[in-house]
């Protein structure tokens, strides 16, 4: 019996604290240093990277000058204004709108002009850029109205013009003066529509160079190129 007693006094503290509610405790520090950086004195945060690929709108105005072949008639180089509204999506990417008219006078000494009125649009693509210079090439879609003479067998002529399909393929570098300020220079060549001598229809292969400035009307605040 007594040592009943001593085994109870003995293990009744030890029954207790098994008895008693865990003590709640205060949690950690979290270490928030940054990688390699084992002093642990202050809160670090990586702030989140943000790369701005906002639109922003260009305009152009410049001068053409176009290799328009027409047979029979042989070439004629006829020029004039081109303009251009350009929206980039991206530093990558973009769409655009252009509008060109070239005349050429007194063809084939008839005191009649030739003239191609050419309003086009289409994507396009910047496969270079540095701080200033830039590299772009397009592909445009759309008509083109090409008036002219057409020569008739006696020496006749006629007058005429045929309103088609016209594509566009080219490219060109820009060159940037200020934030809002470049000048461009590019090529294309040009797909169109006129009538031969027996009065068809046919296609023709023309070449045109374009000589602009482009001014930005609006940017997005966090574009980067």
């Amino acid at each position: 019996m007594i040592v009943c007693r001593i085994i109870c006094l003995l293990c009744w503290p030890s029954f207790a604290l098994a008895q008693a509610p865990p003590t709640p405790t205060e949690p950690g520090p979290t270490n928030t240093a940054p990688p390699g950086d084992h002093s642990g004195s202050a809160p670090w945060v990586r702030k989140p990277v943000f790369v701005g690929r906002g639109v922003s709108v260009r305009v152009s105005g410049g001068y053409a000058f176009m290799s328009l072949g027409m047979p029979p008639s042989g070439r004629r180089k006829p020029s004039g204004p081109d303009a251009m509204v350009t929206a980039d999506l991206s530093p990558r990417f973009g769409v655009s709108g252009d509008l060109t008219y070239v005349r050429a006078s007194n063809v084939l000494d008839t005191g009649r002009h030739a003239d191609v009125l050419s309003y086009l649009a289409g994507p396009v693509f910047y496969p270079f850029r540095t701080a200033k210079l830039t590299m772009y090439v397009h592909g445009l879609g759309g008509g083109a109205r090409v008036t002219g003479v057409i020569p008739q067998t006696g020496g006749d002529y006629e007058t005429g013009y045929a309103n088609k399909v016209s594509l566009a393929v080219g490219g060109g570098v820009e060159y940037e003066i200020s934030t809002s300020v470049s000048f461009r220079g590019g090529g294309d060549y040009q797909r169109t529509y006129f009538f031969n001598s027996d009065g068809v229809v046919r296609s023709q292969n023309d070449m045109r160079a374009v000589c602009s400035v482009v001014y930005t009307l609006w940017q997005h605040p966090e574009r980067r190129r």
